[in-house]
């Protein structure tokens, strides 16, 4: 005797095995089924024909999953491309930002000589390039097409970044004497350098896993 709840039960399995394994994403699909074989009951079919049709209709395991896949595609490439839209964009924002308090003499730069202010234009103008550089020179960067390796690699940059951040603040600057114009050159460099290194890794991994090259 055909028994529904048992053949969905099934019908999830069948999914989870052709890759389909987010819990939303089959919760969201029996939904649809069991609305379809409501439909198809209210036609008049037995719980046997209702279902058959509704999973027809929905789609097979591997027609579903092929579907998905192209949707999860297109999402991971719009998540992509708006992430290197806001990196190229930091890496041109911040830069004028900091060039021009730095040559209006702001009160925060007051004192800052031709030097020192020639120094933090060189630190944002190589802040900017290291960005830029990974992402036009992916495919310098090793192949890593695991999104999960990547983010393993990323995230252990971010701590070791954080770390000279910590140790800058905590350590470096208490045992110096700076001046204030000292301090922001030396800020400047010790914050965004790291950061454009870091930053210029993520796009180029990104970029190199997307070309599908990479160095040898």
């Amino acid at each position: 005797m055909f028994n529904l709840e048992a053949a969905i039960l099934e019908w999830r399995r069948q999914m989870r095995a052709a890759g389909i394994k987010t819990p939303d994403h089959l919760d969201e699909l029996e939904s649809h089924l069991r609305e379809e074989i409501g439909r198809q009951m209210k036609a008049g079919r037995s719980e046997a024909e209702a279902f058959q049709t509704a999973v027809q209709k929905i789609g097979r395991a591997q027609k579903v999953q092929t579907e998905f896949a192209k949707v999860e595609a297109s999402q991971t490439s719009r998540e992509r491309k708006l992430k290197e839209v806001l990196l190229l964009g930091c890496s041109i924002l911040m830069p004028l930002m900091v060039g021009r308090a730095v040559l209006v003499r702001g009160p925060g730069t007051v004192g800052m000589t031709a030097g020192q202010q020639w120094s933090c234009l060189v630190a944002m103008a190589a802040f900017a390039l290291m960005i830029w550089g990974g992402r036009l020179g992916g495919y310098r960067f090793p192949v890593i097409r695991a999104r999960r390796r990547r983010n393993v690699i990323n995230l252990s940059g971010i701590v070791l970044v954080a770390l000279w951040w910590l140790v800058f603040f905590r350590v470096i600057v208490p045992g110096r004497d700076f001046t204030m114009a000292q301090f922001l050159v030396a800020f400047i460099w010790a914050f965004f350098i790291p950061a454009g290194v870091l930053l210029g890794m993520t796009l180029g991994l990104e970029t190199a896993a997307r070309s599908g090259r990479g160095a040898a």
